[in-house]
């Protein structure tokens, strides 16, 4: 393990333990937690196969930066949360419940769009019936784009809140369109380089010198693929389309994402660089629209249900935000205390069924909160 702290000696002796704890029950091979208060980093810490500087898959935790880029757009001038998205694409059924999806409704999960679909399956049988590659293609992303407008609603928009990744496929597509730049590049352009976020990016391996590759993480073997997923994403639906997607394919470092959450309490503040205050209010409260709803435009909240504990773990307070990520990622703010928690691992290096961070990662958060504010 290798770890920095400020402040006295094993002070986050309980979460350094916990963290190493995960790698020798095969929660993960890699794994990283930092956590600030204010502009400061506390507690910086690496177990297993990871370094502090280790790049991860994060996988879902692209959402809320893909968030970030529309406010950051909606602040130009060029688009609002109310905005429809027939504004931008031509569903495929006129007229039909899909015209009345607005922006809003994709940010906080409440389009009606379904859960889930595995696009990538459409995208393997099409290259055996017509006998050529597609895998990675524009062919093949212009072909889920076009699955994705065709798609029947499970519910009218606003009805329901159901997280859901075709929504930020289409939300990742309508920023391209609107910005007249690739997702990829306008993260780069709008966040992660005025930010100071240099290991923030789709596609690393196109970023990353040879001698800096190994800083990679590995999320194991995709099945789907034949090879292992080493600075390549691991959700099959963005592989298909090009590694670069609205709901994943970003990589980034615990470092990089403390600056993004740096940038979100200062823009609170008033003090923003790249944030309107206005702006990441709206981006952090959770919709008045849908009672109940856990989500704000870009951002999860700590939710508790009976017999079932919060990923944020128990202190967390009303008003926290964060995100959850499928490879084993998380990151939780709570604004009014300043406080980030960032956890980076690859959970699903042991297979996608690997469930042995669920209950250590609540865990951790409380060791670290319990440092924080005793």
């Amino acid at each position: 393990m290798v770890s920095t702290t400020s402040g006295e000696t094993g002070r986050f002796r309980k979460a350094e333990e916990l963290l190493a704890e995960g790698v020798r029950n095969k929660a993960y091979t890699a794994g990283v937690i930092l956590a600030a208060r204010g502009e400061d980093i506390v507690f910086h810490a690496a177990a297993g196969e990871a370094q502090l500087s280790s790049v991860f898959d994060v996988a879902s935790l692209t959402k809320p930066l893909v968030a970030s880029l529309f406010f950051v757009l909606a602040q130009e001038g060029k688009v609002a949360p109310e905005d429809r998205l027939s504004e931008v694409f031509p569903f495929g059924q006129p007229g039909a419940s899909a015209a009345g999806i607005r922006f809003l409704h994709l940010l906080s999960h409440t389009s009606g769009l379904p859960a889930y679909k595995p696009f990538f399956e459409g995208i393997r049988a099409a290259e055996e019936k017509e006998g050529k590659r597609l895998w990675g293609t524009s062919d093949a992303h212009d072909r889920i784009m076009d699955a994705i407008l065709n798609l029947p609603l499970d519910g009218v928009p606003g009805a329901a809140c159901v997280y859901s990744d075709p929504g930020f496929i289409l939300l990742g597509r309508a920023l391209e369109l609107i910005a007249f730049q690739p997702l990829d590049r306008l993260l780069h352009r709008l966040l992660a380089e005025p930010l100071g976020m240099r290991d923030t990016a789709y596609l690393p391996l196109s970023g990353l010198s040879e001698c800096e590759t190994g800083r990679l993480v590995s999320t194991g073997h995709s099945d789907v693929r034949r090879r292992e997923k080493q600075g390549d994403v691991d959700d099959e639906n963005a592989a298909a389309m090009g590694g670069v997607a609205g709901h994943a394919g970003v990589f980034s470092t615990a470092y990089d994402l403390f600056l993004f959450a740096r940038e979100i309490l200062r823009a609170r503040r008033g003090e923003g660089r790249v944030f309107t205050r206005s702006a990441v209010l709206r981006m952090t409260t959770k919709v008045p629209e849908m009672p109940g709803c856990p989500r704000t435009p870009g951002w999860d909240t700590p939710t508790r249900t009976e017999g079932k504990e919060s990923q944020a773990g128990s202190r967390f307070p009303e008003g926290s935000f964060g995100h959850l990520g499928y490879t084993g990622c998380s990151i939780w703010i709570d604004p009014s205390r300043e406080a980030v928690v960032a956890l980076l691992t690859n959970r699903i290096f042991y297979g996608k069924q690997n469930e042995g961070l669920k209950s250590l990662r609540p865990m951790l958060h409380d060791a670290i909160m319990e440092e924080l504010f005793p």
